[in-house]
């Protein structure tokens, strides 16, 4: 559903298999947006975040977590992501939040 929502918006989508992988990916590619799982192998999306902040990366990111407790919310956002959407994914919010 997410890719063909990308899609229909004329994004272009770079995949990574893991959050190590995410991570070399934004460092190279230096994309427009970030949409961040919190639960990954090999680097976490809590990682991921202090990681942007310590190394100045800027670019806008969304958490999508299943794990929506609002310590979970509040760490997110008060370590640098922009916006934070809960699964399952609803798709109107997801289209709101992308198009800020």
């Amino acid at each position: 559903m997410i890719k063909k929502l990308l899609f229909s918006l004329n994004f272009q989508i770079i995949e990574a298999k893991d959050g190590l992988e995410g991570w070399s990916l934004m460092i190279k590619e230096k994309p427009d947006l970030v949409l961040l799982d919190l639960y990954m192998p090999n680097k976490n999306g809590f990682d991921t975040l202090k990681d942007m902040q310590e190394e100045w990366v800027d670019i806008p990111t969304i958490i999508l977590s299943g794990d929506h407790s609002s310590k979970t919310i509040h760490s997110c956002l008060s370590n640098g992501a922009t916006a934070f959407i809960p699964k399952p994914i609803n798709k109107d919010e997801f289209y709101r939040k992308i198009c800020e």
